[in-house]
Protein backbone atom coordinates (compact mmCIF):
# COMPACT_ATOMS: atom_id res chain seq x y z
CA UNK A 1 0.00 0.00 0.00
CA UNK A 2 1.38 2.96 -0.95
CA UNK A 3 1.72 6.34 1.50
CA UNK A 4 -0.82 8.09 -0.70
CA UNK A 5 -3.83 4.86 -0.33
CA UNK A 6 -2.77 4.92 3.52
CA UNK A 7 -3.18 8.71 3.58
CA UNK A 8 -6.47 8.40 1.58
CA UNK A 9 -7.56 5.52 4.26
CA UNK A 10 -6.56 7.78 7.28
CA UNK A 11 -8.31 10.44 5.77
CA UNK A 12 -11.64 8.56 5.28
CA UNK A 13 -11.67 6.89 9.00
CA UNK A 14 -11.15 10.10 10.89
CA UNK A 15 -14.25 11.47 8.28
CA UNK A 16 -15.94 8.31 9.05
CA UNK A 17 -15.13 8.98 12.62
CA UNK A 18 -16.37 12.73 12.44
CA UNK A 19 -19.71 11.65 11.00
CA UNK A 20 -20.81 9.15 13.30
CA UNK A 21 -19.26 9.59 16.88
CA UNK A 22 -21.86 12.15 17.30
CA UNK A 23 -24.30 10.10 16.02
CA UNK A 24 -23.62 7.29 19.01
CA UNK A 25 -23.36 10.47 21.68
CA UNK A 26 -26.60 11.93 20.40
CA UNK A 27 -28.12 7.74 19.82
CA UNK A 28 -26.67 7.34 23.48
CA UNK A 29 -28.41 10.71 25.08
CA UNK A 30 -31.39 9.64 23.67
CA UNK A 31 -31.74 11.55 20.65
CA UNK A 32 -33.87 9.63 17.52
CA UNK A 33 -33.85 10.74 13.75
CA UNK A 34 -37.06 11.63 12.77
CA UNK A 35 -37.33 10.64 9.11
CA UNK A 36 -40.25 13.31 8.57
CA UNK A 37 -39.11 16.21 9.88
CA UNK A 38 -35.93 15.38 8.87
CA UNK A 39 -34.35 16.12 12.09
CA UNK A 40 -32.79 14.70 15.54
CA UNK A 41 -35.57 14.47 18.27
CA UNK A 42 -35.32 13.77 22.06
CA UNK A 43 -36.51 10.55 22.76
CA UNK A 44 -39.14 9.57 25.40
CA UNK A 45 -39.68 6.71 27.22
CA UNK A 46 -42.87 4.19 28.25
CA UNK A 47 -42.55 2.83 32.00
CA UNK A 48 -45.31 -0.43 33.10
CA UNK A 49 -46.04 -2.09 36.11
CA UNK A 50 -48.45 -4.43 35.75
CA UNK A 51 -49.82 -7.50 37.86
CA UNK A 52 -49.24 -10.24 36.00
CA UNK A 53 -45.14 -9.92 35.96
CA UNK A 54 -44.63 -11.54 32.79
CA UNK A 55 -46.43 -9.52 30.17
CA UNK A 56 -46.21 -9.08 26.51
CA UNK A 57 -46.11 -5.76 25.96
CA UNK A 58 -47.32 -4.52 22.30
CA UNK A 59 -46.62 -1.07 20.81
CA UNK A 60 -48.66 0.13 17.82
CA UNK A 61 -49.62 -3.74 17.50
CA UNK A 62 -45.65 -4.94 17.41
CA UNK A 63 -44.44 -7.03 20.40
CA UNK A 64 -41.53 -5.78 22.51
CA UNK A 65 -38.27 -8.23 22.45
CA UNK A 66 -37.91 -8.52 26.50
CA UNK A 67 -34.70 -8.65 26.13
CA UNK A 68 -34.85 -4.85 25.28
CA UNK A 69 -36.68 -4.10 28.46
CA UNK A 70 -35.19 -3.34 31.39
CA UNK A 71 -36.86 -4.27 34.94
CA UNK A 72 -36.57 -1.06 37.40
CA UNK A 73 -38.47 -0.95 40.55
CA UNK A 74 -40.12 -3.77 39.30
CA UNK A 75 -41.54 -2.17 36.12
CA UNK A 76 -40.99 -2.39 32.82
CA UNK A 77 -39.22 0.95 30.77
CA UNK A 78 -39.40 0.80 26.87
CA UNK A 79 -36.59 3.31 26.07
CA UNK A 80 -35.47 5.56 22.82
CA UNK A 81 -38.95 5.95 21.45
CA UNK A 82 -39.63 8.59 18.88
CA UNK A 83 -42.34 11.41 20.74
CA UNK A 84 -45.81 10.60 19.13
CA UNK A 85 -48.59 9.31 19.41
CA UNK A 86 -48.96 4.99 20.10
CA UNK A 87 -51.02 2.56 20.72
CA UNK A 88 -50.13 0.57 23.87
CA UNK A 89 -51.44 -2.75 24.84
CA UNK A 90 -50.52 -5.26 27.35
CA UNK A 91 -51.46 -8.56 27.36
CA UNK A 92 -51.21 -12.11 28.44
CA UNK A 93 -52.76 -15.85 27.77
CA UNK A 94 -55.52 -16.22 30.02
CA UNK A 95 -55.78 -12.91 31.42
CA UNK A 96 -57.67 -9.88 30.45
CA UNK A 97 -56.05 -6.81 27.93
CA UNK A 98 -55.29 -3.78 29.23
CA UNK A 99 -54.48 -1.17 25.82
CA UNK A 100 -54.53 2.77 25.64
CA UNK A 101 -53.67 5.36 22.67
CA UNK A 102 -50.98 7.26 24.78
CA UNK A 103 -48.47 10.59 23.39
CA UNK A 104 -45.14 9.97 24.49
CA UNK A 105 -43.35 13.42 24.60
CA UNK A 106 -39.22 14.28 24.11
CA UNK A 107 -37.57 13.83 27.35
CA UNK A 108 -40.71 12.05 29.60
CA UNK A 109 -41.42 8.59 30.23
CA UNK A 110 -45.10 8.06 29.83
CA UNK A 111 -46.25 5.95 33.06
CA UNK A 112 -48.39 3.86 33.75
CA UNK A 113 -48.03 2.24 37.46
CA UNK A 114 -51.50 0.25 38.13
CA UNK A 115 -52.33 -2.01 34.88
CA UNK A 116 -54.19 -4.75 36.19
CA UNK A 117 -55.13 -7.88 34.11
CA UNK A 118 -57.99 -9.93 35.84
CA UNK A 119 -57.52 -14.25 35.38
CA UNK A 120 -60.11 -15.47 32.61
CA UNK A 121 -62.60 -18.58 33.05
CA UNK A 122 -59.75 -20.77 32.08
CA UNK A 123 -57.24 -20.15 34.85
CA UNK A 124 -59.95 -18.74 37.71
CA UNK A 125 -59.81 -21.09 40.99
CA UNK A 126 -63.26 -20.02 42.43
CA UNK A 127 -64.01 -21.33 45.68
CA UNK A 128 -66.95 -22.93 47.86
CA UNK A 129 -66.75 -21.65 51.67
CA UNK A 130 -70.33 -22.55 53.26
CA UNK A 131 -73.27 -24.31 51.67
CA UNK A 132 -75.31 -22.48 54.01
CA UNK A 133 -78.04 -19.94 52.96
CA UNK A 134 -76.10 -16.87 53.26
CA UNK A 135 -78.16 -13.80 54.37
CA UNK A 136 -75.44 -10.90 55.22
CA UNK A 137 -71.16 -11.82 55.04
CA UNK A 138 -68.55 -9.38 56.77
CA UNK A 139 -64.55 -9.08 56.14
CA UNK A 140 -62.77 -9.60 59.45
CA UNK A 141 -59.76 -7.38 60.23
CA UNK A 142 -58.78 -10.08 62.82
CA UNK A 143 -57.19 -13.14 60.02
CA UNK A 144 -57.11 -11.65 56.06
CA UNK A 145 -58.82 -15.03 55.36
CA UNK A 146 -61.78 -15.07 57.86
CA UNK A 147 -65.38 -14.13 57.49
CA UNK A 148 -68.55 -13.66 59.72
CA UNK A 149 -71.36 -14.23 57.77
CA UNK A 150 -75.53 -14.72 58.90
CA UNK A 151 -77.74 -17.50 58.29
CA UNK A 152 -81.30 -18.13 58.45
CA UNK A 153 -81.62 -22.08 59.72
CA UNK A 154 -84.77 -23.85 60.59
CA UNK A 155 -83.56 -24.16 64.25
CA UNK A 156 -82.67 -20.24 64.43
CA UNK A 157 -80.71 -17.81 63.25
CA UNK A 158 -77.27 -18.40 63.28
CA UNK A 159 -73.98 -16.06 63.38
CA UNK A 160 -71.00 -17.80 62.12
CA UNK A 161 -66.99 -17.16 62.22
CA UNK A 162 -65.53 -18.89 58.90
CA UNK A 163 -61.66 -19.44 58.28
CA UNK A 164 -61.86 -19.41 54.51
CA UNK A 165 -58.47 -20.91 54.15
CA UNK A 166 -58.74 -23.87 56.58
CA UNK A 167 -62.65 -24.27 55.67
CA UNK A 168 -63.44 -24.49 59.44
CA UNK A 169 -67.01 -22.77 60.73
CA UNK A 170 -67.41 -22.19 64.09
CA UNK A 171 -71.21 -21.19 65.34
CA UNK A 172 -71.18 -17.72 67.39
CA UNK A 173 -74.68 -17.33 68.20
CA UNK A 174 -78.29 -18.44 67.33
CA UNK A 175 -81.51 -17.23 68.28
CA UNK A 176 -84.84 -17.19 67.24
CA UNK A 177 -86.23 -13.97 69.53
CA UNK A 178 -83.83 -11.61 66.92
CA UNK A 179 -83.76 -11.46 63.12
CA UNK A 180 -81.13 -9.81 61.00
CA UNK A 181 -80.89 -6.19 59.91
CA UNK A 182 -81.80 -5.62 56.05
CA UNK A 183 -78.40 -4.55 54.30
CA UNK A 184 -79.76 -1.54 53.13
CA UNK A 185 -79.35 -0.42 56.45
CA UNK A 186 -75.35 -0.94 56.14
CA UNK A 187 -75.02 -1.86 59.67
CA UNK A 188 -71.94 -3.80 60.12
CA UNK A 189 -70.41 -6.71 61.86
CA UNK A 190 -67.37 -4.88 64.39
CA UNK A 191 -64.06 -5.64 66.12
CA UNK A 192 -62.58 -3.65 68.72
CA UNK A 193 -58.75 -2.73 68.75
CA UNK A 194 -57.41 -6.28 69.90
CA UNK A 195 -59.91 -8.78 67.64
CA UNK A 196 -61.26 -10.09 70.59
CA UNK A 197 -64.79 -8.61 70.77
CA UNK A 198 -67.49 -7.92 68.01
CA UNK A 199 -70.50 -5.63 67.66
CA UNK A 200 -73.48 -7.98 65.91
CA UNK A 201 -76.33 -5.84 65.03
CA UNK A 202 -79.91 -7.48 64.87
CA UNK A 203 -83.46 -6.63 65.29
CA UNK A 204 -86.25 -8.05 67.77
CA UNK A 205 -88.90 -9.96 65.98
CA UNK A 206 -91.56 -8.69 68.62
CA UNK A 207 -90.46 -5.10 69.20
CA UNK A 208 -89.02 -4.15 65.59
CA UNK A 209 -85.92 -2.27 67.99
CA UNK A 210 -82.21 -2.37 67.26
CA UNK A 211 -80.63 -4.94 69.76
CA UNK A 212 -76.74 -4.65 69.35
CA UNK A 213 -75.25 -7.61 70.94
CA UNK A 214 -71.22 -7.90 71.79
CA UNK A 215 -69.33 -11.49 71.77
CA UNK A 216 -66.44 -12.33 73.32
CA UNK A 217 -64.64 -14.43 71.18
CA UNK A 218 -61.51 -16.64 72.37
CA UNK A 219 -59.98 -19.74 69.83
CA UNK A 220 -63.00 -18.87 67.44
CA UNK A 221 -65.18 -19.19 69.78
CA UNK A 222 -67.96 -17.13 71.45
CA UNK A 223 -67.26 -17.55 75.28
CA UNK A 224 -69.97 -14.38 76.47
CA UNK A 225 -72.66 -12.80 74.73
CA UNK A 226 -73.48 -9.15 76.12
CA UNK A 227 -77.10 -8.06 75.49
CA UNK A 228 -75.70 -4.02 75.01
CA UNK A 229 -79.11 -2.57 75.14
CA UNK A 230 -79.61 -4.28 78.52
CA UNK A 231 -76.04 -3.36 78.99
CA UNK A 232 -76.48 0.62 78.31
CA UNK A 233 -80.09 0.98 80.09
CA UNK A 234 -78.57 -0.56 83.31
CA UNK A 235 -75.69 2.18 82.78
CA UNK A 236 -78.24 4.93 81.55
CA UNK A 237 -80.67 4.74 84.73
CA UNK A 238 -77.51 5.14 86.71
CA UNK A 239 -77.14 8.82 85.53
CA UNK A 240 -80.55 9.78 85.01
CA UNK A 241 -84.13 9.63 87.01
CA UNK A 242 -85.49 9.61 84.03
CA UNK A 243 -87.29 5.79 83.85
CA UNK A 244 -87.94 5.34 79.69
CA UNK A 245 -84.56 4.02 78.24
CA UNK A 246 -83.56 5.50 74.75
CA UNK A 247 -83.87 3.68 71.66
CA UNK A 248 -80.39 2.92 70.24
CA UNK A 249 -79.78 4.21 66.80
CA UNK A 250 -75.84 3.49 66.26
CA UNK A 251 -73.43 2.17 68.61
CA UNK A 252 -69.31 1.74 67.82
CA UNK A 253 -65.92 0.85 69.06
CA UNK A 254 -64.05 3.93 70.40
CA UNK A 255 -60.89 4.55 68.99
CA UNK A 256 -58.13 2.12 70.12
CA UNK A 257 -59.66 0.84 72.87
CA UNK A 258 -60.73 -2.53 73.94
CA UNK A 259 -63.44 -1.93 76.16
CA UNK A 260 -64.94 1.39 75.32
CA UNK A 261 -67.60 2.57 73.23
CA UNK A 262 -69.85 5.35 71.92
CA UNK A 263 -73.73 5.13 71.43
CA UNK A 264 -76.07 7.23 69.52
CA UNK A 265 -79.44 7.58 70.60
CA UNK A 266 -83.24 7.66 68.20
CA UNK A 267 -83.30 11.23 70.64
CA UNK A 268 -79.90 12.12 68.98
CA UNK A 269 -77.90 12.02 72.30
CA UNK A 270 -74.53 11.20 71.90
CA UNK A 271 -72.77 8.86 74.55
CA UNK A 272 -69.30 7.83 75.69
CA UNK A 273 -70.29 3.77 77.53
CA UNK A 274 -67.17 1.01 78.90
CA UNK A 275 -68.25 -2.24 79.28
CA UNK A 276 -66.31 -1.78 82.47
CA UNK A 277 -69.51 -1.68 84.92
CA UNK A 278 -66.85 0.60 87.45
CA UNK A 279 -67.17 3.17 84.94
CA UNK A 280 -70.14 5.61 84.15
CA UNK A 281 -72.07 6.22 81.41
CA UNK A 282 -71.34 10.11 80.08
CA UNK A 283 -73.65 12.09 78.08
CA UNK A 284 -71.04 13.85 75.56
CA UNK A 285 -73.29 15.77 73.56
CA UNK A 286 -77.05 16.05 72.50
CA UNK A 287 -78.82 17.15 68.96
CA UNK A 288 -75.82 14.86 67.20
CA UNK A 289 -77.50 13.65 63.38
CA UNK A 290 -74.43 12.09 62.61
CA UNK A 291 -70.68 10.91 64.17
CA UNK A 292 -67.23 9.23 62.85
CA UNK A 293 -64.03 8.87 64.23
CA UNK A 294 -60.47 10.02 63.11
CA UNK A 295 -57.74 9.38 65.12
CA UNK A 296 -58.35 9.64 68.68
CA UNK A 297 -61.55 11.89 67.93
CA UNK A 298 -64.58 11.69 67.66
CA UNK A 299 -66.32 14.11 64.96
CA UNK A 300 -69.86 14.93 64.89
CA UNK A 301 -72.52 17.12 62.83
CA UNK A 302 -75.29 18.89 65.55
CA UNK A 303 -78.16 20.82 64.76
CA UNK A 304 -80.00 23.09 64.47
CA UNK A 305 -77.18 24.81 62.95
CA UNK A 306 -75.60 21.58 61.06
CA UNK A 307 -72.00 22.47 62.74
CA UNK A 308 -69.09 19.71 63.03
CA UNK A 309 -67.20 19.61 66.07
CA UNK A 310 -64.55 17.44 67.44
CA UNK A 311 -63.95 15.91 70.67
CA UNK A 312 -59.94 14.58 71.70
CA UNK A 313 -60.82 11.20 73.28
CA UNK A 314 -63.88 11.16 75.27
CA UNK A 315 -63.58 14.55 76.98
CA UNK A 316 -66.13 16.56 76.42
CA UNK A 317 -64.18 20.01 77.63
CA UNK A 318 -62.70 19.26 75.07
CA UNK A 319 -65.01 20.51 72.50
CA UNK A 320 -64.09 22.26 69.61
CA UNK A 321 -66.03 23.82 66.37
CA UNK A 322 -63.87 22.31 63.09
CA UNK A 323 -66.17 23.80 60.20
CA UNK A 324 -67.57 27.88 61.16
CA UNK A 325 -70.42 27.67 58.77
CA UNK A 326 -73.16 26.05 58.46
CA UNK A 327 -73.89 23.21 56.23
CA UNK A 328 -76.40 23.69 53.83
CA UNK A 329 -78.68 20.60 54.55
CA UNK A 330 -82.64 20.10 54.06
CA UNK A 331 -84.10 19.77 56.80
CA UNK A 332 -82.82 19.74 60.61
CA UNK A 333 -82.51 16.16 60.62
CA UNK A 334 -81.14 15.36 57.39
CA UNK A 335 -78.00 13.96 57.73
CA UNK A 336 -77.70 10.27 57.03
CA UNK A 337 -73.83 9.74 57.09
CA UNK A 338 -71.11 11.25 57.72
CA UNK A 339 -67.17 10.40 57.00
CA UNK A 340 -63.86 11.86 58.39
CA UNK A 341 -60.15 11.46 57.18
CA UNK A 342 -59.04 13.90 59.51
CA UNK A 343 -60.44 17.54 60.51
CA UNK A 344 -59.37 18.43 57.03
CA UNK A 345 -61.52 16.37 55.22
CA UNK A 346 -64.92 15.30 55.99
CA UNK A 347 -67.75 14.02 53.81
CA UNK A 348 -71.42 13.95 54.74
CA UNK A 349 -74.81 12.71 52.95
CA UNK A 350 -77.88 14.19 53.55
CA UNK A 351 -81.45 12.34 53.30
CA UNK A 352 -82.19 13.63 49.71
CA UNK A 353 -78.40 11.66 48.85
CA UNK A 354 -76.88 15.06 48.50
CA UNK A 355 -73.07 14.94 48.95
CA UNK A 356 -71.55 17.84 50.84
CA UNK A 357 -68.01 18.00 51.39
CA UNK A 358 -65.20 19.99 53.25
CA UNK A 359 -61.37 20.58 52.02
CA UNK A 360 -58.89 22.11 53.81
CA UNK A 361 -55.73 22.76 52.99
CA UNK A 362 -54.04 24.20 55.94
CA UNK A 363 -50.63 24.45 54.15
CA UNK A 364 -51.93 26.89 51.56
CA UNK A 365 -54.86 28.40 52.92
CA UNK A 366 -57.75 26.93 51.17
CA UNK A 367 -60.65 25.92 52.05
CA UNK A 368 -64.18 24.66 50.73
CA UNK A 369 -67.59 23.56 51.93
CA UNK A 370 -69.84 22.58 49.32
CA UNK A 371 -72.51 20.20 47.21
CA UNK A 372 -70.37 18.20 45.05
CA UNK A 373 -73.18 16.28 43.75
CA UNK A 374 -76.76 14.64 43.68
CA UNK A 375 -78.25 11.46 44.35
CA UNK A 376 -75.15 10.27 45.88
CA UNK A 377 -75.48 5.91 47.16
CA UNK A 378 -72.40 6.27 49.47
CA UNK A 379 -68.87 7.32 49.65
CA UNK A 380 -65.41 6.08 50.31
CA UNK A 381 -61.93 7.94 51.17
CA UNK A 382 -58.50 6.31 49.76
CA UNK A 383 -56.24 5.73 52.03
CA UNK A 384 -54.20 9.10 51.87
CA UNK A 385 -56.98 10.75 51.95
CA UNK A 386 -56.64 12.48 48.48
CA UNK A 387 -59.18 11.19 46.68
CA UNK A 388 -62.94 10.52 47.59
CA UNK A 389 -65.04 7.39 45.32
CA UNK A 390 -68.38 8.44 45.68
CA UNK A 391 -71.03 6.92 43.18
CA UNK A 392 -75.09 7.34 42.49
CA UNK A 393 -77.42 4.37 41.14
CA UNK A 394 -75.79 4.62 37.59
CA UNK A 395 -72.23 6.36 37.90
CA UNK A 396 -69.03 6.30 39.43
CA UNK A 397 -67.32 9.01 39.99
CA UNK A 398 -64.03 10.47 41.44
CA UNK A 399 -63.16 13.70 43.61
CA UNK A 400 -59.74 14.67 43.90
CA UNK A 401 -58.88 16.48 47.52
CA UNK A 402 -55.47 16.78 47.26
CA UNK A 403 -53.16 17.49 43.68
CA UNK A 404 -51.81 14.46 42.48
CA UNK A 405 -48.46 14.96 40.98
CA UNK A 406 -47.68 10.97 39.39
CA UNK A 407 -48.55 10.14 36.46
CA UNK A 408 -51.48 10.64 35.61
CA UNK A 409 -51.71 13.59 37.08
CA UNK A 410 -55.03 15.56 38.36
CA UNK A 411 -55.51 18.48 40.21
CA UNK A 412 -57.63 19.16 43.29
CA UNK A 413 -61.06 19.24 42.97
CA UNK A 414 -61.53 17.33 39.42
CA UNK A 415 -64.56 15.80 39.58
CA UNK A 416 -63.98 12.98 37.39
CA UNK A 417 -66.81 10.55 36.22
CA UNK A 418 -65.44 6.94 36.29
CA UNK A 419 -68.22 4.90 34.46
CA UNK A 420 -71.70 5.33 34.33
CA UNK A 421 -74.17 2.70 33.84
CA UNK A 422 -78.11 2.57 32.49
CA UNK A 423 -78.86 -0.42 35.25
CA UNK A 424 -77.98 -0.13 38.44
CA UNK A 425 -73.97 -0.05 40.24
CA UNK A 426 -73.75 -1.74 43.38
CA UNK A 427 -70.79 -3.05 45.66
CA UNK A 428 -68.39 -0.29 44.86
CA UNK A 429 -64.89 -0.35 46.68
CA UNK A 430 -61.32 0.49 46.22
CA UNK A 431 -58.51 -1.94 45.42
CA UNK A 432 -55.52 -2.30 47.66
CA UNK A 433 -53.48 0.67 45.11
CA UNK A 434 -56.54 3.10 45.47
CA UNK A 435 -56.18 3.08 41.58
CA UNK A 436 -58.41 0.84 40.32
CA UNK A 437 -62.30 -0.29 41.24
CA UNK A 438 -64.32 -3.34 42.00
CA UNK A 439 -68.31 -2.60 41.32
CA UNK A 440 -71.37 -4.76 39.97
CA UNK A 441 -73.89 -4.34 37.55
CA UNK A 442 -76.64 -6.75 37.79
CA UNK A 443 -74.76 -10.28 37.95
CA UNK A 444 -71.72 -9.14 36.70
CA UNK A 445 -68.67 -8.49 38.78
CA UNK A 446 -66.32 -5.84 37.06
CA UNK A 447 -63.28 -3.99 37.67
CA UNK A 448 -62.15 -0.50 36.44
CA UNK A 449 -59.26 1.74 36.54
CA UNK A 450 -59.50 5.69 37.32
CA UNK A 451 -56.73 6.55 34.37
CA UNK A 452 -59.02 8.77 32.22
CA UNK A 453 -55.90 9.46 29.71
CA UNK A 454 -57.62 7.84 26.99
CA UNK A 455 -60.59 5.00 27.34
CA UNK A 456 -60.99 3.90 31.11
CA UNK A 457 -60.32 0.12 31.18
CA UNK A 458 -63.05 -1.86 32.15
CA UNK A 459 -62.59 -5.20 32.88
CA UNK A 460 -66.13 -8.02 33.33
CA UNK A 461 -63.95 -10.07 36.39
CA UNK A 462 -66.67 -12.52 35.79
CA UNK A 463 -70.59 -13.58 36.20
CA UNK A 464 -72.66 -14.96 38.79
CA UNK A 465 -76.15 -16.70 38.12
CA UNK A 466 -78.41 -14.29 39.64
CA UNK A 467 -78.11 -10.27 40.02
CA UNK A 468 -76.09 -9.31 42.87
CA UNK A 469 -77.63 -6.70 45.42
CA UNK A 470 -75.37 -4.71 47.55
CA UNK A 471 -73.35 -5.70 50.06
CA UNK A 472 -72.84 -9.44 47.96
CA UNK A 473 -69.50 -8.80 47.07
CA UNK A 474 -66.23 -7.40 48.99
CA UNK A 475 -62.86 -7.32 48.19
CA UNK A 476 -60.17 -8.31 50.75
CA UNK A 477 -57.53 -5.77 50.60
CA UNK A 478 -55.34 -8.10 52.81
CA UNK A 479 -55.08 -10.95 50.59
CA UNK A 480 -56.55 -9.27 47.56
CA UNK A 481 -59.07 -11.84 47.35
CA UNK A 482 -62.90 -11.08 46.17
CA UNK A 483 -65.69 -12.64 47.68
CA UNK A 484 -69.26 -12.76 46.67
CA UNK A 485 -72.64 -14.76 47.17
CA UNK A 486 -73.75 -16.93 44.17
CA UNK A 487 -76.75 -18.89 44.47
CA UNK A 488 -76.82 -17.85 48.12
CA UNK A 489 -73.16 -19.85 48.61
CA UNK A 490 -70.65 -17.71 49.63
CA UNK A 491 -67.75 -17.84 47.26
CA UNK A 492 -63.92 -16.36 46.76
CA UNK A 493 -61.51 -15.76 43.85
CA UNK A 494 -58.04 -14.72 43.95
CA UNK A 495 -57.53 -11.80 41.92
CA UNK A 496 -53.97 -10.78 42.86
CA UNK A 497 -51.10 -12.87 44.14
CA UNK A 498 -48.90 -11.15 46.43
CA UNK A 499 -45.55 -13.87 45.70
CA UNK A 500 -45.64 -12.40 42.13
CA UNK A 501 -47.16 -8.90 42.30
CA UNK A 502 -44.90 -5.85 41.83
CA UNK A 503 -45.29 -3.91 44.78
CA UNK A 504 -49.34 -3.83 44.65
Amino acid sequence: MTKNQRLCFMLFFVLLFLIIGPLVVLFAQGYRFDKYGQIFVYSGSITIKSWPRDIDIYIDGKKQDKGMLSVVNNSYTINSIRPGKYNLKCQKDGYSHWEKNIEVHSGVSTEFWNILLFPKEDVRNIRNHSFKKINQYFISPRNKNEIVFFTEEEDGNKVYLVDTEKGQERELYSTNKYEFLNPAEEENVEWNSNNKKIIIPLRSKETKEKIYLIASIKDDQAVEIIDFNNFFNERFFELTENNNPPTLEKIRWMFDEKEELVVLTEKKRLYYVSLDPNNKIKLLDENVLAFDFAGNRIYYCQSPNKIIWEIKDKDSATKKQIIHQSIDFDGENSVKKMIVYDEYRIALLDKTNNLIVYNEEKEKGEKTLEKVYEGVRDIQFSDDGKKLLFWTNNEVRLLMLRDWEVQPIRKKNNNILITRFSETINNVQWMDNYENIIFSVNNSIKSSEIDIRDRINIVDIMKTDRPLENRQVFYNKENQTLYFIDQEILKSLKLIDKGGILGF
